[in-house]
């Protein structure tokens, strides 16, 4: 075979040995949380048409997707991300479900963007979504499942905030075009703010380009008095629009505070996703410089793909950047499971597997091997760091016997079958080969 095919394209990674470790505690503390909350499992296929992402993704997303066409002459894509996937679910399967639904997931993802330190052309996320309400307390329900799970991982982190629907509102009042807005924002959201007061400079007036600009460098306390200053150039809905997501920006920091969070207002945080129209954040972790992940509100995306309007929220977080936070730290540790081998020697295997049963039943994972040298099979058990070595030979399967060795100080006894287990779990959980009490 010709080398190249033997390593994996540029951008993916093969996840083995204690990384592949983490990344299951990751994902299986993620999906305990997010049942502990009151969340239902989706699962979405990586496969979707691609207009379903070009239709709100942004600009970002649409330059980065795997499009291909398949046998059919059908353009398809590899999920760029998982909302828009979501969405269509809501709209073909759940529509007549009670509101709010709360749904969470796990899944790959794939751009093509250029690989460097945390970011991947095949990632994984884990999300959360709330579609059907309108509240803050939909905002706070999400932000604070995903800093519990955070928490319970051992990852330190803050929150970013802003608000995209700030600069859409002063947009649509000024006629910028919806694909001009996502480009503006897409510009914002790199800190490229000159180029985008520039690009907006040849298309709006002097005063709605000094709002935008004001609020470009205003703090969360200063733009409340912003917008009431704007009455002359905007319409009563939009300044009560804006007062409402004023406020709802205002509680959600404020929660988060109480709730012993750091949480710091940006202007500047707009993310890259076209779809949000409001309230928006990420998260940091002090071990990364890029955002662990981020959410915010998407309300009337359901409209954009035919559906009736749906206020909605969610977000993801980056499974992979995760686990480079925790490795980064090195006073987290994960717990490596301690495991048994059930080594085999001229004795039936149906004897190795009995006991593995057994052992199953109790949660211990082991496993059996066949060998012709137990030297060779011990030898195996300490580079697998294995904790107990059971011995089967011949002479124990015809005494209904097991030698259980303790594979950390060395010592070992022979024992019937039938205590094997608890010997067993005794020693994983208190490590001298004693007698279990």
């Amino acid at each position: 075979m010709n080398k190249e095919y033997v390593q994996p394209p540029r951008g993916v990674r093969d996840i083995i040995g204690i990384d592949a470790e983490i990344h299951e505690y990751l994902v299986e503390e993620f999906r305990e949380v997010a049942r502990l909350n009151g969340y239902k499992p989706v699962i979405p296929p990586t496969i979707e048409y691609s207009k379903l992402f070009e239709a709100k993704s942004g600009p970002e997303i649409k330059r980065s997707m795997y499009v291909f066409e398949d046998k059919a002459g059908r353009l398809l894509a590899l999920r760029p991300e998982v909302t828009a996937s979501i969405v269509r679910i809501y709209l073909r399967k759940l529509r007549g479900e009670p509101k709010p639904i709360r749904l969470y997931y796990v899944a790959q993802c794939f751009r093509y963007e250029e690989p460097q330190f945390a970011r991947y052309r095949e990632f994984w996320q884990a999300g959360l979504e709330i579609i059907g309400d309108q509240s803050v307390n939909s905002d706070l329900a999400v932000a604070y499942t995903a800093s519990y799970y955070l928490d319970r991982i051992g990852i330190r982190h803050k929150y970013v905030v802003g608000n995209v629907a700030f600069y859409r509102v002063f947009m649509d009042n000024a006629k910028v075009p919806n694909e001009i807005q996502d480009e503006i924002l897409h510009i914002i959201d790199k800190g490229e703010t000159d180029k985008a007061l520039a690009k907006l400079r040849r298309i709006v007036s002097s005063n709605f380009l000094d709002i935008i600009g004001s609020l470009l460098n205003t703090s969360l306390n200063d733009i409340e008095e912003l917008i009431l200053d704007s009455r002359g150039m905007l319409g009563e809905d939009s300044i009560k629009k804006l007062l409402n997501e004023y406020r709802r920006t205002l509680v959600f920091i404020d929660s988060l505070r109480e709730l012993g969070y750091t949480v710091e207002y940006n202007p500047m945080l707009v993310r890259g996703l076209a779809y949000y129209t409001g309230l928006i954040y990420e998260y940091k972790s002090d071990k990364l410089k890029q955002s662990i992940g981020g959410g915010g509100r998407y309300d009337g995306l359901t409209s954009i793909y035919g559906g009736p309007y749906e206020y909605s929220t969610g977000l993801a977080l980056g499974i992979d950047r995760i686990a480079l936070a925790l490795t980064e730290d090195k006073t987290i540790g994960i717990n490596s499971t301690r495991e048994v081998l059930v080594i085999i020697r001229n004795a039936p295997l149906v004897n190795g597997y009995n006991l593995l049963r057994r052992l199953n039943k109790l949660g211990i994972p082991a496993w059996v091997i066949e060998t012709n040298s137990i030297k060779k099979a011990l030898r195996l058990a300490n580079k697998r760091n294995v904790a107990v070595a059971v011995i089967i030979g011949s002479r124990e399967a015809k005494q209904g016997t097991v030698t259980v060795k303790n594979m950390e100080s060395g010592e070992q006894r022979v024992v019937g079958e039938d205590e094997a287990p608890d010997l067993i779990k005794h020693i994983i959980s208190k490590g001298p080969l004693s007698e279990p009490s």
